[in-house]
């Protein structure tokens, strides 16, 4: 699993990085500021961003921003604001979870990015809020907001070529490749190899047989 961090104190940041790390959670990005993560989610993708916010206005913001850069990827705001009210902007926003930072373990930190990348609403006990009602974006949609390097790997994919293969003809690392392939997956909603060649036909990226 990797996850990106977004907060203003790198000293935070830091030791948050030391936890993920030591429970075998990989750190993609380390920034001050959601848009400085853009390269990075462009590039690698992660399957979570962490956001630490000394306010919810700032959680809002960097939740917006993250939407902007990928909609679908799941957000854990930690912050200290305790206000249901604030907390649910947040989450309209398009957060899944809010920790509240003086009550938060070790622990909680690891087990809250897991729930909300498996889709679950996260809240620190005592914050009873609804979840907000989303409509999932539509197929078309999803395809849309793929990178012009997503659409290059998914149709060479669909030609039938190995992850080896798919490397080579873009001159990039087979680890570079296995990870847009993971993020396609996650992207595209789907969960095999079979449903991304199934995508690429659909979208004109590769000639059905």
């Amino acid at each position: 699993m990797r996850v990106a961090l977004v907060g203003d104190w790198p000293l935070v940041r830091s030791g948050f990085r030391q936890v993920l790390q030591s429970a075998g959670v990989g750190v993609v990005a380390s920034v001050a500021d959601a848009a400085d993560a853009s390269t990075v989610l462009r590039r690698v993708g992660a399957d979570a961003v962490v956001i630490s916010a000394l306010t919810c206005q700032a959680g809002v913001s960097n939740t917006r921003k993250i939407a902007t850069i990928d909609p679908g990827l799941p957000v854990l705001v930690l912050g200290r604001c305790a206000d249901a009210y604030a907390v649910q902007r947040v989450l309209n926003a398009g957060a899944r979870g809010y920790l509240m930072l003086d009550e938060l373990m070790d622990a909680d930190l690891t087990r809250a990015i897991r729930q909300v990348v498996a889709g679950e609403l996260c809240l620190s006990p005592g914050l009873h809020i609804s979840q907000p009602s989303r409509t999932p974006p539509s197929a078309e949609a999803l395809f849309e907001r793929l990178t012009h390097r997503e659409r290059q790997v998914l149709g060479l994919l669909a030609t039938g070529r190995s992850t080896r293969e798919i490397a080579a003809s873009l001159n990039l690392s087979a680890n570079t490749v296995a990870v847009h392939l993971a993020s396609l997956r996650r992207r595209l909603a789907v969960r095999t190899i079979a449903a991304l060649v199934l995508v690429a036909v659909r979208h004109g990226l590769v000639a059905a047989d």
